[in-house]
Order: structure tokens, then sequence, then C-alpha cells
């Protein structure tokens, strides 16, 4: 689960088509990554790390900051592919 989080965000910084959701995240994507493995952990039936820290999580609300259309929804498909 780590090594696809790592690959996801890896894929994000380096793809000359995921800028627009590169450009979502802060500088710095240490903390996200983490994030990422956390609540993909809990997703994939392992440990409900990201609930055990941070509580639950409505995906929808963490996500209303950000203009996410189909263009974003095709470069995070790109990314975790």
């Amino acid at each position: 689960v780590r090594a696809l989080a790592d690959a996801f965000y890896d894929a994000m910084e380096s793809r000359e088509d995921a800028g627009d959701i590169r450009r979502m995240h802060g500088a710095d994507l240490a903390g996200i990554r983490q994030k990422l493995f956390e609540y993909l952990s809990g997703w994939l039936g392992g440990p409900h790390l990201y609930r055990q820290k941070y509580g639950g999580v409505c995906l929808t609300r963490a996500h209303a900051p950000f203009a996410i259309g189909e263009k974003e929804r095709d470069q995070w498909l790109r990314c975790m592919e």
C-alpha cells in the first residue's frame, strides 16, 4: 500500500499531463503521501490508520475546495494507473 501511494504521487510529480492536480497540492507532498497510505490501508481491508488518526473522512467534503472536473479526474486516474 505504501508503494502504491508513493507511485501515485511520484507519477503526479513527474507527469506533465498531471499538472492541474499537482497544483492542487502544496510544495511538499510528504504529508499527503502519508495520508493516502493511511486511507488506502483501511479502504483495502487493512488497519484503519487514517480513521484512528483523524476520524472519519468524507471525500466529497475533503475535496470541496477544489475544482475537479473530467480533466482532473482523468489526470488522477492516469497517475493511479
